[in-house]
């Protein structure tokens, strides 16, 4: 069966890059900007609230006691040895 499909050259393509790993399209580097600094304001926030918080936090996001078993496994583990951090 026949590729059906042109092939798309780096020369053809509009908006890509070249890089070591290939052609990636300029509306990826956008989208990977926001996803990291997504995810750098949300280390920041979960930084600043202490365990407990954490548990509630992750109560009102996913329901009483449902979803993120081991991290609320963990936090209760902290938070019963007494070594989580005071804030």
């Amino acid at each position: 069966m026949a590729n059906k499909y042109a092939k798309e050259s780096v020369k053809e393509t509009v908006g890509t890059k070249l890089t070591k790993l290939g052609p990636t399209r300029d509306c990826l580097w956008n989208r990977r900007t926001e996803k990291r600094a997504k995810a750098k304001k949300l280390a920041e926030e979960r930084a600043e609230r202490t365990d407990r918080e954490q548990l509630d936090h992750l109560d009102s996001i996913l329901g009483k006691g449902k979803g993120a078993v081991k991290e609320r496994a963990k936090l209760n583990a902290r938070i019963a040895s007494g070594k989580a951090p005071n804030k």
